[in-house]
């Protein structure tokens, strides 16, 4: 034949062999159990079977099963469950007849029997593959509407084994083994040294003789089969049916466990701890309570990983906290006050360490901490109102910040509940003020305290990174602030101060505190305070250009010119006083001949490069510096323009009547007496009736000063009230469009919620009253942008 013929006809023989050899006989059952106990009880007894033994006696297994004319596989299974039934209870025998080792011998007879029974279910796996699956199969499927226990009849070998211990061992001595493991736990709480391995096998051995079935996958097994086998409809289980079938299974597997031993567990943990609370308190003030309560706690918690089953250490940590803190948690609280005021801030952590463990426990703590951050500030409220420097003020303020940030991030972990008590705290601290009528004074105060940050001559500015130190200080006060518009306003006027008078630090400061500010409240509201920076750049450039263009031409200049080209729409000069002073000067006042000569070449190059663009001077924020050499010393003088005028016409005359003063300048008696009385309480001028003379005998400390300007003085006193008013009106204005705007998308809205939203709107640069949205909704009423609702009142709608 071909030699894959002859392979094909070996291979069968082989396997026609195999079916004889496998083929069902008869069987002696007593002849054949007799060999197979004996294997049996050596292997439940770990006393060691031979090879051939062991095969032998599993061969004997399978003929039982195949055996003919019946299987004979139902009576090795029960004569199989009657050895394990009297095993079992003459190893409980052995066990209470010393309870005082009944958990050494327990745990030693439970080691034996689980690793003979996982050896028995291999002797036994014809009987599991031929018997036990087939009648659990058949008869799940013919009673599918029945529950698995009613269904459960036969067990494979190792389960049943398992499940005798169980019953036969566990559920009938739990009393003495659960109260000898209670008793070497208390003793382990206590210090005393136990046998923790022992103690760990015996408590798992509650679970371990039920996680051998593998409840999870025998569930949705059947679950499966179920539908399968009477094929009604196809199946396909969702996340939550396959969560909720695990969920079930695994309280299965732990209920032997959970019901003679967690329950006593959790009320020996209760007991114990309620008794060791009491004592711990008795005998230790708050203090050394708090640390060897941290230590209790941390001793359990290990203790409870070392030998406890995992589903209990939560329950039992509950209890612990339970006893030793919730119950102590009034007086723990009250002792808490006394430690923020005496600043015990070890302490401190060691109560947030405590009270976090409880539900509410930090909130509480929090809320204490917020109304003592809140006591302890209010000296700089006191400060403020009684008209305190800036300086006082936010060294008042950044003192109280500074040390609760610390103990918030150096003690509390830097927990969110009291970094938000410490911003409330703040925000009503910094927001406080004594007439509710009136703004707070926290947004001039601050902007006043950059503002001598940020100027020249600020004796404690120190190094540049002092001077950053202080400015980021400054930040962080600054979002406290509610009144960011105001804000806003006072600082552009500061900064606008600081560029045009040259009085910066730096422009790279200037930018840092810009950054700062941008990095609060975003970029739309930095623009306006950017754009100044970008104005005086290229005003830089355009002086340095306009000198390069003079020096091409041989042209030179009488004296240093620098020029600002400011746009209009971002200083704040375009508006009000100004403006009308501006147009009041541009019209009257007689520039000097040498300023007049540096202006009008300036104006031809302006023009030249920007076609279209009109220039307008701005003489009340123009200063000029004066040499004087008619005294023994020479000085040197900053000024304004108009002193500047006043003071050139004393070049050629040393007396000069008041009427030609001003005549020759151009001013307004008002303007021009400011800046006369400037020179006279200077003493740069002597006044004697209506003649003004130049005083030769003028001394000064000084060589390099600044006379002050009457009309900015006046415009100083007058700046916060007027930049009030101001506020205010745009206030009703973003008021004004944020419900219109709101009003256009939703239609229709009742009072409250009106109200809530333009709180909602406004609250990022700042907080309406609600008198003040009341009047602005009559205001849009009256210009039928809005009316009432007819039947109810209290409902507005939006009129296209």
């Amino acid at each position: 034949l071909p030699q894959t013929l002859q392979h094909y006809f070996i291979q069968s023989n082989l396997r026609q062999l195999g079916k004889m050899m496998r083929r069902p006989r008869r069987t002696n059952f007593a002849e054949s159990w007799n060999g197979i106990s004996a294997v049996t009880t050596a292997v439940m007894s770990e006393s060691g079977v031979s090879r051939e033994e062991w095969c032998e006696q599993i061969t004997s297994v399978y003929y039982l099963c195949m055996a003919m004319p019946d299987s004979l596989a139902e009576e090795l299974y029960n004569s199989l469950r009657e050895y394990l039934i009297s095993h079992v209870q003459s190893c409980r025998e052995k066990v209470l007849e010393k309870e005082a080792d009944i958990l050494p011998i327990y745990n030693s007879l439970y080691k034996t029997f689980s690793r003979g029974a996982a050896y028995l279910n291999d002797l036994y796996m014809h009987l599991n593959q031929h018997f036990t699956k087939r009648t659990f199969k058949n008869e799940w499927c013919d009673h599918y509407k029945h529950s698995i226990e009613k269904v459960k009849k036969f067990e494979k070998v190792q389960d049943l084994a398992m499940n005798i211990w169980r019953d036969e061992m566990i559920e009938k001595i739990h009393e003495p083994l659960v109260a000898a493991i209670l008793q070497d736990i208390t003793r382990d709480r206590r210090g005393v040294a136990v046998y923790t391995n022992i103690l760990r096998d015996v408590i798992h051995s509650f679970v371990e003789v039920q996680t051998h079935e593998d409840p999870q996958g025998t569930v949705i097994q059947l679950y499966t089969c179920r539908f399968r086998h009477t094929r009604t409809r196809k199946v396909q289980s969702s996340n939550s049916t396959r969560s909720s079938l695990k969920s079930s299974c695994w309280k299965t597997v732990i209920q032997l466990y959970t019901e003679l031993f967690e329950k006593q567990l959790l009320e020996h943990t209760r007991e114990f701890y309620q008794k060791e609370a009491q004592r711990l308190y008795e005998d230790n003030d708050v203090s050394t309570y708090m640390i060897k309560v941290i230590e209790k706690l941390d001793e359990e918690e290990l203790r409870l990983r070392k030998f406890i089953y995992h589903s209990s250490i939560s329950p039992c940590k509950k209890e612990c906290v339970n006893k030793l803190i919730a119950d102590k948690q009034d007086i723990l609280l009250d002792e808490y006050r006394i430690m923020l005021k005496n600043d015990h801030v070890e302490d401190l952590s060691r109560l947030y360490i405590l009270l976090r463990r409880l539900n509410q426990g930090c909130k509480k703590m929090a809320d204490i901490f917020h109304d003592h951050i809140f006591d302890n500030g209010k000296g700089s409220i006191e400060l403020m109102n009684r008209g305190c420097t800036p300086q006082e003020y936010v060294e008042a303020l950044l003192v109280v910040f500074r040390k609760f940030s610390s103990i918030v991030s150096n003690n509390l972990s830097n927990d969110r509940s009291f970094i938000d008590a410490l911003d409330r705290a703040m925000t009503k601290m910094v927001n406080s003020t004594a007439d509710t009528k009136k703004y707070p004074r926290s947004s001039e105060l601050l902007v006043r305290h950059s503002d001598h940050i940020l100027r020249k001559g600020n004796k404690n500015g120190g190094t540049l990174s002092e001077v950053e130190d202080q400015l980021r200080s400054f930040i962080d006060l600054f979002k406290y602030v509610e009144d960011k518009d105001l804000f806003q306003t006072l600082y552009k006027k500061k900064l606008a101060n600081r560029l045009i008078h040259n009085t910066s630090v730096s422009v790279e400061l200037e930018e840092v505190a810009i950054s700062g500010l941008k990095d609060r409240c975003g970029y739309e509201y930095t623009s306006p305070l950017q754009r100044m920076l970008i104005d005086m750049k290229v005003s830089a450039d355009l002086t340095k250009e306009f000198d390069q263009t003079l020096s091409q031409k041989n042209e030179k200049l009488h004296i240093d010119f620098n020029i600002n080209i400011l746009q209009s729409g971002a200083w704040p000069y375009s508006a009000g006083s100004t403006e009308t002073e501006t147009d009041k000067a541009a019209g009257d006042f007689n520039v000097p001949q040498d300023l007049a000569a540096c202006i009008d070449k300036f104006k031809t190059f302006y023009s030249k490069k920007y076609n279209g663009r009109r220039l307008r001077f701005v003489f009340p924020l123009c200063s000029g510096t004066v040499l004087l050499h008619h005294t023994s010393r020479q000085y040197t003088i900053s000024m304004s323009v108009y002193q500047l005028a006043v003071l050139s016409l004393f070049n050629d005359k040393d007396v000069i009547l008041k009427g030609e003063i001003l005549e020759s300048v151009g001013l307004d008696a008002p303007e021009l007496d400011k800046a006369l009385s400037t020179l006279v309480d200077n003493k740069l001028l002597k006044c004697e009736s209506e003649n003004y003379i130049v005083n030769m005998e003028y001394v000064n400390k000084k060589s390099k000063f600044k006379l002050p300007t009457g009309a900015m003085k006046e415009q100083a006193e007058k700046e916060v009230e007027q930049t009030h008013q101001s506020v205010e009106e745009d206030r009703r204005l973003y008021i004004q469009a944020a419900i219109v705007r709101t009003m256009k998308s939703r239609k229709q809205l009742s009072h409250n919620e009106l109200i809530q939203q333009v709180i909602q709107l406004s609250k990022e640069r700042f907080t309406p009253s609600v008198s003040m949205i009341k009047k602005v909704i009559e205001i849009l009423i009256d210009k039928q942008y809005l009316e009432r609702n007819e039947e109810h009142k209290d409902l507005y709608q939006y009129l296209a």
